[in-house]
């Protein structure tokens, strides 16, 4: 399976990307599950701080990258129920090398292997170039001489991510989003209209009753937010709109998840703008 996560930014993906990565930890479908931790929003998986601490961090720095190539990775992956490989190397970096031999290591791993792919527009991205293995991650079947991979892909700009990636993504888990050039960009895999993934509760049609929301509303996804401790808003709930290729079509809320690790990703202060 190829799962596409996405949503505009303070949606709340990082917190349903982790939430779901903790869900097949403790589930039994998969033998082995990794992250790469582009923007270090997955640490609370590994700390003891926020929960049980269900996976091990690993940073990878200019060591890893000139020293790593995809067995080593194997090896590490193979010796961990769960991984969370962070990025301690410049980006570009991180996407010609570190990406791929990770992702190579978890092809040819024996083990069924879940890998999340997070801020996946600037390691697979539509306008310019990238490793291919990377892009064979879904575009050429699941193994590469070792058992299935299945992967997760996490981005708040799907216009900028590889039309490829996106479209050999057999399921969806999307949010709001605010600009037409994401929801342009989603047409061609969505089977129900965009419109229902336009922010702010707006109306819609909806002729399936599955989509319609918690409280009956015929609107498209929300988010609720509440002050935090400096009295910034932050997002406390949020609905999703899950559909694959079997037809299946569920509008669910982020808050239907019960996880036990924290998610400790941060996003910025907001400006001050005089309103």
């Amino acid at each position: 399976m190829h799962l596409f996560i996405g949503a505009a930014a303070g949606w709340g993906k990082g917190y349903l990307g982790q939430a779901l990565i903790e869900r097949n930890i403790r589930g039994d479908r998969f033998d082995r599950v990794v992250v790469l931790d582009t923007s270090d929003e997955f640490r609370g998986l590994c700390s003891k701080e926020h929960g049980p601490g269900y996976a091990k961090q690993w940073t990878a720095t200019g060591t890893e990258s000139e020293a790593f190539g995809p067995s080593e990775w194997r090896q590490l992956i193979e010796a961990n129920e769960a991984l969370v490989v962070g990025r301690g190397v410049a980006k570009d970096d991180w996407r010609e090398t570190v990406a791929p031999n990770v992702i190579l290591g978890c092809r040819q791993s024996d083990d069924d292997v879940l890998i999340l792919i997070d801020e996946a527009h600037g390691l697979a991205p539509q306008r310019h170039g990238y490793p291919d293995t990377t892009r064979e991650l879904a575009t050429d079947g699941r193994s590469e001489g070792g058992a299935a991979t299945s992967s997760a892909w996490l981005s708040q700009r799907p216009a900028q991510v590889d039309k490829d990636v996106i479209g050999n993504c057999n399921a969806r888990f999307l949010g709001g989003f605010e600009d037409t050039n994401s929801l342009g960009s989603l047409d061609d895999v969505l089977p129900y209209p965009k419109d229902l993934h336009a922010t702010g509760g707006q109306p819609v049609t909806i002729t399936n009753e599955d989509l319609l929301g918690a409280d009956g509303e015929a609107v498209s996804v929300r988010k609720w937010t509440e002050p935090d401790e400096s009295g910034e808003p932050k997002t406390v709930n949020s609905e999703w709109i899950y559909s694959d290729e079997t037809g299946k079509l569920v509008r669910k809320e982020s808050n239907d998840y019960n996880p036990k690790c924290d998610h400790v990703g941060a996003s910025g202060k907001r400006i001050d703008v005089g309103i």
